[in-house]
């Protein structure tokens, strides 16, 4: 696999990550679940955190 097609392939993956932390988010917003709503900041921060790695690499 060249640089490319993996770097297409983490970006691939990113964009997934994120459209289902988005969807979780989503659902979870109508609900006072403060223990899911920290789970999914969490989530988000991590994501985050390994998008910019990637970026930075």
């Amino acid at each position: 696999m060249s640089t490319e097609e993996t770097d297409r392939t983490v970006k691939k993956i990113i964009a997934e990550l994120e459209n289902n932390v988005s969807v979780l988010s989503w659902l979870k917003e109508n609900q006072d679940d403060e223990e899911a709503q920290k789970h999914i900041k969490a989530i988000k921060e991590a994501l985050s955190k390994a998008k910019n790695d990637l970026i930075k690499a």
